[in-house]
């Protein structure tokens, strides 16, 4: 069992990206607006570096794959049935569990929740938020 320790400080980059780089085309394109919105943030604290683009990368891919199974258990439930009429536990819960805990973790790395951001050196001062937040959060 991993022990916990304490968590690296992240620091601001020297020559970090100034801009948003376009969503990779292994990103679907219905994430291109979580893309922008965390690329944003992470450059707002100057922890946007090439580097950094891969965990961003496969943050905006897990947490895609969490709403796609959440969205299969909503439609087909938490089982379905088998070829032999046997119910069996639907396999996008098996998915849905592994992505948030990718998102979880990631979320972390990056600096995007809550208690991440209050770690020293996350730059945790206010976060960048678009102009109007379609979910009503602004």
């Amino acid at each position: 069992m991993a022990k916990g320790g304490a968590k690296p400080t992240l620091k601001a980059i020297e020559g970090g990206l100034s801009g948003i780089p376009p969503l990779p085309s292994t990103v679907h394109s219905s994430m291109a607006e979580e893309w922008d919105v965390i690329a944003a943030d992470l450059r707002h604290r100057k922890l946007l570096a090439k580097p950094m683009l891969g965990v961003l990368e496969t943050y905006v891919v897990a947490l895609w794959m969490a709403r796609l199974s959440a969205e299969d258990i909503a439609t087909n439930g938490l089982t379905v049935q088998t070829a032999h009429k046997d119910k069996k536990a639907n396999p996008a819960t098996a998915v849905l569990k592994a992505a948030q805990v990718s998102v979880a973790r990631l979320a972390a790395e990056l600096g995007i929740t809550p208690a991440s951001r209050s770690r020293a050196g996350m730059g945790g001062d206010k976060p960048a938020v678009p102009e109007h937040d379609p979910l009503g959060l602004d």
